[in-house]
């Protein structure tokens, strides 16, 4: 009798997975075939391919499309957008339908998360980004450029102290992470961040741990944009324990030093707006203040890393950049408008972003129900989709688009010129984001880019290493876009 009851318990799950199989078929939306449970994600789940990866073949397979039904773990139906007027749709112009990203927080499991702008939607989104905007805006980030030129003197000098106990190979990932922890600790907190000084310097481990690739850091992404219900019962924060209590000591530190005499750092100004507001709670400061860690910190690492490797991949444009760098520094110095001036760089940066995007998609769940367009333009009719859909970007593969940007593989600055940017559909780059969620950190982050790329290429020339494994691998298990086994480059002393 118990054998009955299962084998019936074990049809009526098969039967309901294999509705859930037809739903875009229901529907008339084209998509390729799912699998009971693991839906088109089964490369993904055993980390033989980054879910980034599966989209782009999805993507490539489905040319035509302005959109393709798929579905994520247990069958969950999801869309894929392909067509540009559509992504403009998503992140700009149904900006009401689709505001809250696919990334889904506890509170009580991840309260410092849980204040960071991208995790949240609705109110709670409107109050932490009108909080968070203003200390990242143009004007604030100007008035910490002298920190940061000092900081990138800092980078050059740690560069010089290795090459003199010769050192040949650098990981470019662990030397622009150095710097751009420094950043961070002065411009934000006020205080030395000593990575390039101290080799177990714990903000630099501290920012580390939070996005080094693992099984655990697989295990978090997986549970937060594929099954959010499965960490209600693992309760894995995706701040690990150890740095959620590292950060709440040293914010506390900081604060208590302010009582005493104030900065004018951004800090302070996040401080001063949640004094003034009375929503000065510990997990308010603290939450913001791994914020701003988070949208100054990896993303902007990750882009000088790059850079360095095409850079140091094209001698040609490294040539460009060094040329422009040497010119505009004799006229303005390394300042704000220096740094403005530096318009090849700025391009060279905007490819590299293209060509190296730091996350792979943006994923944005419907909150009204909406209506889609034909799926092929001899189609009739669309679809209409019920909120708690996700609708995915495929911002890699939108970059890596033929038809958008010929010879997509290629490395080349100019297809940021004024002209060319004009002559794209303005959706076709997808570096920052788009619409009212543009990453904040922003102007930040290439500021900081910008000033240490700069400064390092003012008198040395980068290589690739002999070192340097061939094509470069990409991790499977990191959310943020990170090499296998690094990305390994050596410095010369430029010759004038």
């Amino acid at each position: 009798m118990i054998e009955f009851y299962i084998a019936i318990i074990v049809l009526v799950f098969c039967l309901y997975q294999k509705w859930k199989c037809s739903y875009w078929k229901r529907r008339n939306v084209a998509g390729p075939a799912p699998l009971p449970i693991f839906g088109n994600l089964i490369e993904y789940i055993f980390a033989r391919k980054h879910s980034g990866e599966v989209y782009d073949e999805i993507f490539a397979k489905y040319k035509f499309a302005a959109y393709v039904g798929i579905y994520r773990t247990f069958n969950e139906p999801v869309i894929l957008v392909r067509d540009l007027e559509l992504v403009k749709e998503v992140l700009v112009g149904g900006f009401q339908s689709f505001n809250a990203n696919d990334f889904y927080v506890d509170e009580k499991i991840d309260p410092l998360l849980a204040r960071n702008p991208f995790s949240v939607s609705g109110t709670k989104w409107k109050e932490n980004r009108n909080l968070v905007s203003p200390i990242f805006s143009a004007a604030k980030v100007k008035g910490v450029i002298p920190i940061i030129n000092g900081i990138a003197d800092d980078f050059v000098t740690y560069i010089d102290r290795e090459l003199e106990k010769n050192v040949v190979d650098f990981e470019a990932k662990d030397i622009c992470s150095k710097y751009t922890i420094n950043v961070v600790a002065s411009c934000v907190f006020g205080v030395e961040g000593e990575s390039f000084t101290n080799p177990d310097a714990e903000f630099c481990q501290m920012g580390r741990d939070v996005f080094k690739p693992s099984f655990r850091s697989q295990l978090v992404v997986i549970m937060s944009t594929l099954l959010p219900s499965l960490n209600k019962v693992l309760r894995v924060p995706f701040i690990p324990d150890h740095v959620d209590k590292w950060f709440r000591n040293t914010v506390k530190q900081v604060q208590k030093l302010r009582e005493k005499s104030k900065k004018n750092d951004l800090f302070q100004l996040m401080l001063d707006t949640l004094e003034h507001k009375g929503t000065l709670s510990e997990d308010d400061l603290v939450g913001h203040s791994v914020t701003f860690l988070t949208e100054g910190f990896e993303t902007s690492s990750t882009l000088m890393t790059y850079l360095l490797y095409e850079l140091a991949s094209h001698p040609d444009a490294q040539r460009k950049v060094q040329n422009e760098i040497d010119s505009v520094s004799k006229e303005y110095g390394f300042t704000d408008e220096g740094l403005h001036k530096l318009e090849y760089l700025d391009r060279a940066m905007h490819e590299t972003l293209r060509l190296h995007s730091p996350v792979y998609t943006l994923s944005k769940v419907c909150t009204k129900e909406y209506k889609l367009p034909p799926q092929y333009d001899n189609d009739k009719d669309g679809t209409t989709i019920q909120p708690g859909t996700t609708c995915i970007i495929p911002v890699h593969a939108i970059h890596k688009d033929d038809e958008i940007y010929p010879n997509p593989y290629r490395f080349d600055p100019d297809r940021f010129t004024k002209e060319n940017i004009e002559q794209r559909h303005r959706y076709s780059f997808l570096g920052f984001g788009e619409g009212p969620r543009i990453c904040l950190g922003m102007k930040f982050g290439l500021a900081q880019s910008k000033m240490g790329i700069a400064k390092l290429l003012a008198k040395y020339s980068v290589k690739i290493s002999a070192k340097q494994e061939m094509p470069l691998q990409f991790s499977k298990k990191t959310l943020i876009l990170t090499s296998e086994n690094g990305v390994w480059i050596n410095f010369v002393k430029r010759e004038f």
